[in-house]
């Protein structure tokens, strides 16, 4: 009876997560479908999982009223550098935090960590302000620049990733005579590459995915981002008229993560195989 209710438990099991599965796949899978669906065709039948006659005009049509190849540009450049401004920060930190030894370095890590149990929205209005004041309203700048410090997370993640690393290497370096910032970019960077690989994943999703921040400062229609630009897309053609090409460009936003995490799945596996080891 113990190995029956065993299995039975195991099938459960799987019936769940499939449900699971089903039910957070399907609307990807819809998005894909009716992208490639004629506009007209999408609610005139029955919900289909690959369209009949599949056609590229959603997309023509969706390019022809909105500037969407300027919101994908605009998309990566700002995701870019936001990763990039994030990590040139965090990397250098982390390595101070994890394997040098300095006053109050205890108290300042315990800062760093302190700022991630603050939620970004209440920096809105007074980032809002500045942005305003500084007259870097409908600037790449504006999206780009107040969205770097809040690293904390990315601060313990890669302090966590040099502590890792064992002292010999580092010992062995300064009897070679190799300086700190030796150690730094020749030991500790290479050997950290998967931690950073995943940050950067991390990172430009979240980057990407900026939507409230967005809409406060880019009004321009040719600054806007993809996140952005679908929601100007949705209000001005219509929920009813408009499935094909919203589609469309939902697709255009999807791709680029979803490409960028396949690349890197190797070095996200390997920064986190350690704690699966240690289990």
């Amino acid at each position: 009876m113990s190995d029956i209710g065993h299995r039975l438990h195991r099938l459960l099991l799987h019936i769940v997560l499939m449900t699971i599965c089903i039910v957070t796949v399907f609307p990807l899978v819809w998005m894909v479908s009716a992208a490639f669906t004629p506009n007209d065709m999408i609610m005139a039948k029955a919900v289909r999982l690959w369209p009949e006659n599949p056609t590229l005009s959603n997309f023509t049509i969706a390019a022809s009223r909105h500037p969407i190849w300027m919101w994908l540009w605009n998309s990566m450049l700002t995701a870019t550098l936001i990763t990039v401004g994030k990590l040139v920060l965090a990397i250098p930190a982390g390595f101070a935090f994890g394997r040098l030894e300095f006053k109050g370095k205890q108290a300042l890590f315990w800062f760093v960590i302190a700022t991630m149990s603050f939620p970004n929205v209440l920096a809105i209005i007074p980032t809002y302000i500045a942005v305003v004041k500084l007259q870097a309203f409908n600037t790449y700048g504006a999206m780009i620049i107040p969205s770097i410090p809040y690293i904390g997370f990315y601060v313990f993640y890669m302090r966590q990733a040099f502590r890792s690393l064992p002292a010999s290497i580092f010992e062995a370096a300064r009897m070679d005579g190799s300086g700190l910032w030796r150690q730094f970019f020749e030991i500790g960077v290479p050997n950290v590459i998967p931690a950073i690989a995943a940050l950067s994943v991390i990172s430009f999703m979240g980057a990407w995915n900026i939507y409230l921040w967005g809409q406060l400062v880019l009004d321009d229609a040719f600054k806007k981002t993809l996140t952005t630009g679908i929601a100007v897309f949705a209000d001005l053609e219509g929920a009813e008229r408009a499935w094909g090409p919203l589609m469309a460009t939902s697709l255009l936003s999807v791709v680029p993560v979803l490409l960028i995490f396949l690349l890197a799945q190797r070095f996200i596996v390997d920064a986190l195989a350690p704690g699966i080891d240690d289990r």
